[in-house]
Protein backbone atom coordinates (compact mmCIF):
# COMPACT_ATOMS: atom_id res chain seq x y z
CA UNK A 1 0.00 0.00 0.00
CA UNK A 2 1.33 3.44 -0.55
CA UNK A 3 1.35 5.67 1.95
CA UNK A 4 0.14 8.80 0.96
CA UNK A 5 1.73 12.31 3.53
CA UNK A 6 0.38 14.99 3.17
CA UNK A 7 2.86 17.94 3.03
CA UNK A 8 2.36 22.24 2.95
CA UNK A 9 3.13 23.39 -0.09
CA UNK A 10 6.28 24.82 -0.65
CA UNK A 11 5.53 28.33 -0.99
CA UNK A 12 3.55 28.24 2.58
CA UNK A 13 6.84 26.67 4.34
CA UNK A 14 8.51 28.90 3.16
CA UNK A 15 6.30 32.26 4.05
CA UNK A 16 6.48 30.18 7.96
CA UNK A 17 9.89 30.01 7.86
CA UNK A 18 10.67 33.62 6.63
CA UNK A 19 8.19 34.94 9.72
CA UNK A 20 10.48 32.79 12.04
CA UNK A 21 13.55 34.22 10.80
CA UNK A 22 11.75 38.31 11.04
CA UNK A 23 11.12 37.77 14.05
CA UNK A 24 14.15 36.26 15.33
CA UNK A 25 16.37 39.28 13.79
CA UNK A 26 14.04 41.96 15.15
CA UNK A 27 14.55 40.67 18.46
CA UNK A 28 18.16 40.32 17.59
CA UNK A 29 18.12 43.60 16.46
CA UNK A 30 16.21 44.86 19.10
CA UNK A 31 19.12 43.18 21.99
CA UNK A 32 21.71 44.37 19.76
CA UNK A 33 20.33 47.96 19.79
CA UNK A 34 19.38 48.23 23.34
CA UNK A 35 23.16 46.87 24.27
CA UNK A 36 24.57 49.14 22.01
CA UNK A 37 22.65 51.62 23.76
CA UNK A 38 23.59 50.71 27.22
CA UNK A 39 27.16 50.49 26.50
CA UNK A 40 27.58 53.56 24.94
CA UNK A 41 25.64 55.11 27.65
CA UNK A 42 27.72 53.68 30.17
CA UNK A 43 31.10 54.23 28.12
CA UNK A 44 29.84 58.02 28.14
CA UNK A 45 28.83 57.64 31.94
CA UNK A 46 32.48 56.57 32.45
CA UNK A 47 34.25 59.17 30.32
CA UNK A 48 32.71 61.75 32.23
CA UNK A 49 33.46 60.59 35.52
CA UNK A 50 37.07 60.05 34.58
CA UNK A 51 36.87 63.51 33.19
CA UNK A 52 35.20 64.84 36.65
CA UNK A 53 38.30 63.00 38.76
CA UNK A 54 40.47 64.07 36.76
CA UNK A 55 39.51 67.58 36.94
CA UNK A 56 38.85 67.48 40.91
CA UNK A 57 42.68 66.25 40.98
CA UNK A 58 43.91 69.06 38.63
CA UNK A 59 41.52 71.66 41.32
CA UNK A 60 42.71 70.21 44.47
CA UNK A 61 46.25 70.24 43.47
CA UNK A 62 45.87 73.99 42.33
CA UNK A 63 44.54 74.82 45.64
CA UNK A 64 47.55 73.01 47.39
CA UNK A 65 49.95 74.88 45.13
CA UNK A 66 48.45 78.34 44.58
CA UNK A 67 50.15 81.48 45.66
CA UNK A 68 47.99 83.37 48.48
CA UNK A 69 47.99 81.94 51.77
CA UNK A 70 48.78 78.65 52.86
CA UNK A 71 46.16 77.89 54.03
CA UNK A 72 42.24 78.86 53.67
CA UNK A 73 41.43 80.05 57.10
CA UNK A 74 38.36 81.68 56.22
CA UNK A 75 36.78 77.63 56.61
CA UNK A 76 35.82 76.28 59.84
CA UNK A 77 36.35 72.99 59.81
CA UNK A 78 40.06 74.04 58.21
CA UNK A 79 40.77 75.96 61.62
CA UNK A 80 39.41 72.98 63.92
CA UNK A 81 41.76 70.75 62.03
CA UNK A 82 44.50 73.36 62.30
CA UNK A 83 43.81 74.18 66.12
CA UNK A 84 43.46 69.87 66.91
CA UNK A 85 46.66 69.36 65.76
CA UNK A 86 48.64 72.10 67.63
CA UNK A 87 46.88 71.10 70.49
CA UNK A 88 47.59 66.99 70.09
CA UNK A 89 50.88 68.21 69.62
CA UNK A 90 51.61 70.10 72.75
CA UNK A 91 50.18 67.31 74.97
CA UNK A 92 53.09 65.54 73.76
CA UNK A 93 55.48 67.47 75.67
CA UNK A 94 53.64 70.27 77.88
CA UNK A 95 53.17 68.93 81.51
CA UNK A 96 52.24 72.17 83.70
CA UNK A 97 53.14 72.02 87.10
CA UNK A 98 51.44 74.33 89.89
CA UNK A 99 55.37 74.34 91.58
CA UNK A 100 56.51 76.21 87.83
CA UNK A 101 54.67 78.94 86.65
CA UNK A 102 55.33 80.55 83.13
CA UNK A 103 57.24 84.06 83.98
CA UNK A 104 58.13 86.95 81.16
CA UNK A 105 61.14 86.17 79.35
CA UNK A 106 63.68 88.72 80.73
CA UNK A 107 65.19 88.47 76.56
CA UNK A 108 62.63 89.82 75.36
CA UNK A 109 63.41 92.72 72.52
CA UNK A 110 60.62 92.76 69.80
CA UNK A 111 57.04 93.01 70.79
CA UNK A 112 56.95 94.63 73.75
CA UNK A 113 53.92 96.69 74.11
CA UNK A 114 51.19 97.90 76.57
CA UNK A 115 48.74 96.42 74.89
CA UNK A 116 50.17 93.32 73.85
CA UNK A 117 50.45 90.14 75.61
CA UNK A 118 54.64 89.43 77.04
CA UNK A 119 56.65 86.06 75.69
CA UNK A 120 57.14 83.62 78.46
CA UNK A 121 59.29 81.23 79.58
CA UNK A 122 58.80 78.14 80.99
CA UNK A 123 60.69 74.68 82.57
CA UNK A 124 62.49 73.09 81.22
CA UNK A 125 63.45 75.28 78.15
CA UNK A 126 60.11 76.48 76.73
CA UNK A 127 59.18 79.68 74.99
CA UNK A 128 55.43 80.80 75.08
CA UNK A 129 54.66 82.87 72.59
CA UNK A 130 51.10 84.57 72.86
CA UNK A 131 49.26 83.98 69.56
CA UNK A 132 46.64 86.26 67.63
CA UNK A 133 43.56 86.07 67.87
CA UNK A 134 42.44 86.44 64.35
CA UNK A 135 43.55 84.41 61.12
CA UNK A 136 47.25 85.55 61.82
CA UNK A 137 47.40 82.75 64.55
CA UNK A 138 46.03 80.20 62.18
CA UNK A 139 48.44 81.56 59.80
CA UNK A 140 51.19 80.68 62.10
CA UNK A 141 50.37 77.61 63.54
CA UNK A 142 49.71 76.43 60.15
CA UNK A 143 53.14 77.36 59.25
CA UNK A 144 54.74 75.62 61.68
CA UNK A 145 53.35 72.49 61.44
CA UNK A 146 54.27 72.23 57.89
CA UNK A 147 57.10 72.60 58.92
CA UNK A 148 57.18 70.05 62.08
CA UNK A 149 55.90 67.61 58.79
CA UNK A 150 57.76 68.29 56.43
CA UNK A 151 61.02 67.87 58.59
CA UNK A 152 60.13 64.51 60.30
CA UNK A 153 58.15 63.12 56.73
CA UNK A 154 55.17 62.33 58.50
CA UNK A 155 52.97 59.98 56.15
CA UNK A 156 53.96 60.93 53.34
CA UNK A 157 52.24 64.98 53.51
CA UNK A 158 48.85 62.98 53.90
CA UNK A 159 48.68 64.59 57.56
CA UNK A 160 49.75 67.69 56.28
CA UNK A 161 47.34 68.07 53.70
CA UNK A 162 43.88 66.42 55.89
CA UNK A 163 44.45 69.49 58.35
CA UNK A 164 44.21 72.37 55.45
CA UNK A 165 41.89 70.29 53.37
CA UNK A 166 40.20 68.05 55.18
CA UNK A 167 39.89 64.36 54.00
CA UNK A 168 40.94 63.81 50.16
CA UNK A 169 38.46 62.27 47.49
CA UNK A 170 40.02 58.68 47.15
CA UNK A 171 42.52 59.32 44.33
CA UNK A 172 43.99 56.98 41.59
CA UNK A 173 47.47 55.67 40.59
CA UNK A 174 47.43 58.83 38.22
CA UNK A 175 48.02 61.15 40.96
CA UNK A 176 47.93 59.71 44.82
CA UNK A 177 46.98 56.45 46.08
CA UNK A 178 43.38 55.28 46.84
CA UNK A 179 43.15 54.75 50.43
CA UNK A 180 40.05 52.91 50.96
CA UNK A 181 40.79 52.00 54.74
CA UNK A 182 40.08 56.00 55.24
CA UNK A 183 36.96 55.78 52.97
CA UNK A 184 35.49 52.77 54.56
CA UNK A 185 35.73 54.76 57.74
CA UNK A 186 32.73 57.14 57.27
CA UNK A 187 29.00 56.00 57.80
CA UNK A 188 28.52 55.99 54.06
CA UNK A 189 31.48 53.72 53.88
CA UNK A 190 29.94 50.87 51.23
CA UNK A 191 28.40 53.99 48.77
CA UNK A 192 32.09 55.91 48.90
CA UNK A 193 33.97 52.37 48.33
CA UNK A 194 31.56 51.87 45.56
CA UNK A 195 31.62 55.17 43.97
CA UNK A 196 35.51 54.98 44.52
CA UNK A 197 35.76 51.43 42.40
CA UNK A 198 33.91 53.04 39.34
CA UNK A 199 36.35 56.34 39.40
CA UNK A 200 39.33 54.41 39.47
CA UNK A 201 37.07 51.66 36.88
CA UNK A 202 36.84 54.99 34.32
CA UNK A 203 40.82 56.37 34.96
CA UNK A 204 42.14 53.52 34.05
CA UNK A 205 40.09 52.76 31.25
CA UNK A 206 40.30 56.57 29.70
CA UNK A 207 43.85 57.16 30.66
CA UNK A 208 44.51 58.19 26.94
CA UNK A 209 41.43 60.37 26.67
CA UNK A 210 42.87 64.02 26.01
CA UNK A 211 41.08 65.73 28.33
CA UNK A 212 42.27 63.40 31.04
CA UNK A 213 45.39 63.59 29.68
CA UNK A 214 45.82 67.31 30.52
CA UNK A 215 44.12 67.74 33.87
CA UNK A 216 46.20 64.79 34.71
CA UNK A 217 49.56 66.88 33.41
CA UNK A 218 48.66 69.61 35.69
CA UNK A 219 47.94 67.54 38.90
CA UNK A 220 51.52 66.11 38.25
CA UNK A 221 53.14 69.01 37.93
CA UNK A 222 51.60 70.99 40.91
CA UNK A 223 52.59 67.42 42.83
CA UNK A 224 55.80 67.95 41.84
CA UNK A 225 55.89 71.81 43.16
CA UNK A 226 54.34 70.49 46.35
CA UNK A 227 57.15 68.29 46.86
CA UNK A 228 59.87 71.26 46.03
CA UNK A 229 58.21 73.04 48.93
CA UNK A 230 58.16 70.08 51.15
CA UNK A 231 62.62 69.88 50.43
CA UNK A 232 62.04 73.91 51.16
CA UNK A 233 60.37 73.44 54.28
CA UNK A 234 62.38 70.79 55.58
CA UNK A 235 65.84 72.74 55.13
CA UNK A 236 64.14 75.99 56.46
CA UNK A 237 63.13 74.02 59.88
CA UNK A 238 67.09 74.52 60.80
CA UNK A 239 67.12 77.61 60.83
CA UNK A 240 63.57 77.82 62.88
CA UNK A 241 62.74 77.43 66.90
CA UNK A 242 61.90 74.36 67.73
CA UNK A 243 57.69 73.92 68.08
CA UNK A 244 56.13 71.94 69.64
CA UNK A 245 52.14 72.68 69.62
CA UNK A 246 50.02 75.62 71.09
CA UNK A 247 49.01 75.39 74.66
CA UNK A 248 45.78 77.14 76.48
CA UNK A 249 43.65 76.39 73.84
CA UNK A 250 39.77 74.95 75.70
CA UNK A 251 38.24 71.99 73.67
CA UNK A 252 35.00 73.44 73.77
CA UNK A 253 35.83 76.61 71.15
CA UNK A 254 37.73 74.39 68.65
CA UNK A 255 37.75 76.48 65.78
CA UNK A 256 38.54 80.25 67.68
CA UNK A 257 42.00 81.09 69.10
CA UNK A 258 41.66 82.41 72.23
CA UNK A 259 43.63 85.00 74.33
CA UNK A 260 45.37 82.39 76.84
CA UNK A 261 46.71 80.76 73.72
CA UNK A 262 50.28 80.40 73.31
CA UNK A 263 52.98 78.91 70.94
CA UNK A 264 54.86 76.52 72.48
CA UNK A 265 58.37 76.81 71.10
CA UNK A 266 61.70 75.91 72.16
CA UNK A 267 63.99 78.69 74.35
CA UNK A 268 66.42 80.22 72.28
CA UNK A 269 68.55 81.88 75.37
CA UNK A 270 68.52 79.14 77.83
CA UNK A 271 72.22 77.64 77.64
CA UNK A 272 73.32 81.60 77.71
CA UNK A 273 74.02 82.52 81.27
CA UNK A 274 74.26 86.38 80.06
CA UNK A 275 72.57 86.33 76.56
CA UNK A 276 72.46 89.28 74.63
CA UNK A 277 69.89 89.19 71.98
CA UNK A 278 69.09 91.22 69.10
CA UNK A 279 65.85 91.24 66.75
CA UNK A 280 65.68 92.40 62.74
CA UNK A 281 62.81 92.99 61.27
CA UNK A 282 63.50 91.47 57.72
CA UNK A 283 62.50 92.34 54.21
CA UNK A 284 62.10 95.82 52.19
CA UNK A 285 58.50 95.92 52.70
CA UNK A 286 56.67 95.11 56.40
CA UNK A 287 53.08 94.49 54.66
CA UNK A 288 51.40 91.72 52.52
CA UNK A 289 50.49 93.17 48.62
CA UNK A 290 46.69 92.94 49.69
CA UNK A 291 47.11 95.02 52.60
CA UNK A 292 44.66 98.02 53.34
CA UNK A 293 46.45 101.31 51.79
CA UNK A 294 46.39 102.53 55.63
CA UNK A 295 48.26 99.35 56.81
CA UNK A 296 51.13 100.17 53.87
CA UNK A 297 51.51 103.71 55.06
CA UNK A 298 51.73 103.35 58.64
CA UNK A 299 54.21 100.44 57.87
CA UNK A 300 56.55 102.79 55.64
CA UNK A 301 56.33 105.78 58.39
CA UNK A 302 57.91 103.00 60.94
CA UNK A 303 61.49 103.38 59.41
CA UNK A 304 61.62 105.12 55.53
CA UNK A 305 65.16 103.39 55.15
CA UNK A 306 63.35 99.72 55.29
CA UNK A 307 63.05 99.59 51.75
CA UNK A 308 66.78 100.50 51.71
CA UNK A 309 68.31 98.14 54.11
CA UNK A 310 66.02 95.53 53.76
CA UNK A 311 66.09 94.91 57.58
CA UNK A 312 65.55 97.62 60.69
CA UNK A 313 66.50 96.79 64.25
CA UNK A 314 63.47 96.42 66.62
CA UNK A 315 65.49 96.10 69.75
CA UNK A 316 68.47 94.70 71.18
CA UNK A 317 69.84 93.86 74.80
CA UNK A 318 73.77 93.44 75.93
CA UNK A 319 75.66 92.80 79.24
CA UNK A 320 77.55 95.71 80.64
CA UNK A 321 77.61 95.87 83.88
CA UNK A 322 79.70 98.66 83.46
CA UNK A 323 77.24 101.03 81.80
CA UNK A 324 75.28 103.83 83.33
CA UNK A 325 72.06 102.97 81.87
CA UNK A 326 72.32 99.04 82.84
CA UNK A 327 69.91 97.50 84.80
CA UNK A 328 70.37 95.58 88.31
CA UNK A 329 71.57 92.59 86.43
CA UNK A 330 74.09 94.43 83.90
CA UNK A 331 72.21 94.62 80.93
CA UNK A 332 71.52 97.52 78.86
CA UNK A 333 68.31 97.55 76.58
CA UNK A 334 68.10 100.01 73.60
CA UNK A 335 64.03 99.44 71.92
CA UNK A 336 62.40 100.18 68.53
CA UNK A 337 62.36 103.53 68.89
CA UNK A 338 66.59 103.56 69.04
CA UNK A 339 66.68 101.34 65.94
CA UNK A 340 64.34 103.82 64.20
CA UNK A 341 66.72 106.76 64.73
CA UNK A 342 69.13 105.03 62.94
CA UNK A 343 68.95 106.77 59.08
CA UNK A 344 72.63 105.95 57.54
CA UNK A 345 74.61 102.99 57.05
CA UNK A 346 77.14 104.21 59.42
CA UNK A 347 74.82 104.37 62.32
CA UNK A 348 73.57 100.89 61.53
CA UNK A 349 77.24 99.10 61.85
CA UNK A 350 77.73 101.46 64.71
CA UNK A 351 74.87 99.94 66.20
CA UNK A 352 76.05 96.75 65.71
CA UNK A 353 79.30 98.25 67.14
CA UNK A 354 77.86 98.61 70.48
CA UNK A 355 76.48 95.29 70.52
CA UNK A 356 79.31 92.97 69.77
CA UNK A 357 81.66 95.36 71.34
CA UNK A 358 84.46 93.05 74.09
CA UNK A 359 83.29 93.50 77.53
CA UNK A 360 85.59 91.87 79.90
CA UNK A 361 84.79 91.73 83.36
CA UNK A 362 85.56 94.46 85.45
CA UNK A 363 87.85 92.01 87.82
CA UNK A 364 90.20 91.46 84.98
CA UNK A 365 90.22 94.43 83.46
CA UNK A 366 91.85 95.96 86.99
CA UNK A 367 93.85 93.12 87.14
CA UNK A 368 95.59 93.76 83.44
CA UNK A 369 95.76 97.12 84.04
CA UNK A 370 97.21 96.08 87.37
CA UNK A 371 100.06 93.45 85.35
CA UNK A 372 100.74 96.27 82.83
CA UNK A 373 101.99 98.77 85.92
CA UNK A 374 104.25 96.20 86.59
CA UNK A 375 106.26 96.08 84.04
CA UNK A 376 105.26 92.93 82.90
CA UNK A 377 106.90 91.59 79.26
CA UNK A 378 104.84 91.34 76.11
CA UNK A 379 105.05 87.30 76.40
CA UNK A 380 104.09 87.63 80.51
CA UNK A 381 100.89 89.82 79.50
CA UNK A 382 99.88 87.62 76.43
CA UNK A 383 99.96 84.33 79.49
CA UNK A 384 97.98 86.37 81.54
CA UNK A 385 95.39 87.08 79.16
CA UNK A 386 95.58 83.59 78.12
CA UNK A 387 95.15 82.38 81.93
CA UNK A 388 92.29 84.99 82.88
CA UNK A 389 90.61 84.42 79.89
CA UNK A 390 91.02 88.28 78.28
CA UNK A 391 89.36 89.29 75.07
CA UNK A 392 91.39 92.12 74.13
CA UNK A 393 89.76 92.72 70.97
CA UNK A 394 87.61 95.58 70.23
CA UNK A 395 84.88 93.50 69.15
CA UNK A 396 83.57 90.13 69.87
CA UNK A 397 85.15 88.69 65.98
CA UNK A 398 84.43 85.46 67.13
CA UNK A 399 81.06 85.66 67.85
CA UNK A 400 80.37 87.84 64.62
CA UNK A 401 82.47 84.78 62.24
CA UNK A 402 80.30 82.41 63.54
CA UNK A 403 76.93 84.35 62.79
CA UNK A 404 78.10 84.91 59.43
CA UNK A 405 78.62 81.46 59.06
CA UNK A 406 74.52 81.06 60.09
CA UNK A 407 73.64 83.74 57.88
CA UNK A 408 75.63 82.53 54.73
CA UNK A 409 73.36 79.58 55.57
CA UNK A 410 69.99 81.10 55.49
CA UNK A 411 71.32 83.45 52.74
CA UNK A 412 71.65 80.30 50.18
CA UNK A 413 68.40 79.17 51.52
CA UNK A 414 66.51 82.07 50.29
CA UNK A 415 68.34 81.91 46.81
CA UNK A 416 66.91 78.48 46.34
CA UNK A 417 63.36 79.69 47.84
CA UNK A 418 61.28 80.54 45.20
CA UNK A 419 58.14 79.70 46.79
CA UNK A 420 57.56 81.00 50.03
CA UNK A 421 57.30 85.11 50.69
CA UNK A 422 58.00 86.53 54.11
CA UNK A 423 56.39 89.53 55.48
CA UNK A 424 57.27 90.90 58.60
CA UNK A 425 59.20 87.95 59.73
CA UNK A 426 62.54 88.62 61.96
CA UNK A 427 65.71 87.18 62.48
CA UNK A 428 66.82 86.48 66.49
CA UNK A 429 70.58 87.06 66.96
CA UNK A 430 71.82 85.66 71.01
CA UNK A 431 75.45 85.44 72.01
CA UNK A 432 76.91 84.70 75.41
CA UNK A 433 77.70 87.72 76.76
CA UNK A 434 79.73 86.43 80.01
CA UNK A 435 83.27 86.81 79.02
CA UNK A 436 84.16 83.99 82.10
CA UNK A 437 81.86 81.40 80.77
CA UNK A 438 84.00 78.61 78.85
CA UNK A 439 81.64 78.44 75.98
CA UNK A 440 81.45 82.48 75.38
CA UNK A 441 82.13 82.05 71.68
CA UNK A 442 78.91 80.32 71.62
CA UNK A 443 76.11 82.08 69.25
CA UNK A 444 73.21 81.36 67.51
CA UNK A 445 70.88 83.08 64.70
CA UNK A 446 66.99 82.02 64.19
CA UNK A 447 64.34 82.87 61.93
CA UNK A 448 61.02 84.11 64.17
CA UNK A 449 57.36 85.68 63.48
CA UNK A 450 55.68 84.07 60.71
CA UNK A 451 52.10 85.52 60.72
CA UNK A 452 52.48 87.05 57.48
CA UNK A 453 54.07 84.02 54.93
CA UNK A 454 52.35 83.71 51.83
CA UNK A 455 53.07 81.30 48.92
CA UNK A 456 54.56 82.87 45.92
CA UNK A 457 56.42 81.78 42.86
CA UNK A 458 59.45 84.06 43.11
CA UNK A 459 62.43 84.84 44.67
CA UNK A 460 61.75 86.54 47.63
CA UNK A 461 64.36 89.89 46.39
CA UNK A 462 63.04 92.12 49.85
CA UNK A 463 64.42 89.29 52.59
CA UNK A 464 67.83 88.44 50.58
CA UNK A 465 68.41 92.09 50.36
CA UNK A 466 68.30 92.37 53.71
CA UNK A 467 70.38 89.53 54.61
CA UNK A 468 72.71 90.43 51.84
CA UNK A 469 73.37 93.82 53.94
CA UNK A 470 73.67 92.36 57.51
CA UNK A 471 76.15 90.06 55.77
CA UNK A 472 78.40 93.10 54.39
CA UNK A 473 77.88 94.97 57.52
CA UNK A 474 79.19 92.50 59.61
CA UNK A 475 81.93 91.24 57.31
CA UNK A 476 82.66 95.22 57.58
CA UNK A 477 83.58 94.85 61.38
CA UNK A 478 85.65 91.95 61.04
CA UNK A 479 87.82 93.87 58.31
CA UNK A 480 87.82 97.46 60.94
CA UNK A 481 88.89 94.65 63.72
CA UNK A 482 91.60 93.23 61.30
CA UNK A 483 93.03 96.82 60.44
Amino acid sequence: KQHIVLRPPPRAMMAVSRQKNQSILSATSCIILASSSVALLLWGTLQRRARRKAFELASLAHRLVKEGSLVDCSDVHVRAKILYAAVDRATRFWFPSSDSRPTPLKSQVGGLSDHKRRVLTADPDFCLKPLHVDERGFREIAFYESLRLAHHNESSLAKRLQIEHGDLPALDELAFACDSNRSQKHSNSNLRLTSCMWDDLAMQLFVQDEVVQGLDLNTRNAWRELRDEVDLLRRLSSFTPDYYGIIGQPTSTSYEITSESYLLLGNLTVNFKKPCVMDLKMGRKTYERDAHYTKKERECLKYEQQAEFGFRIVGMRFYDPTHVDADEEGFVFLDKHFGRSLATTDKVVDAFRVFFKTRNTPENEQRLAEALENNKSVFEINELKKQWRICMDEYRTEIITDLIEQLQCIQTWFEDNDRYCFRSSSLLFVYEGDMSQVNRDVSVVKMIDFTHVQRRKAIDEGYLHGVHNVLSMFEKLIRDEDS
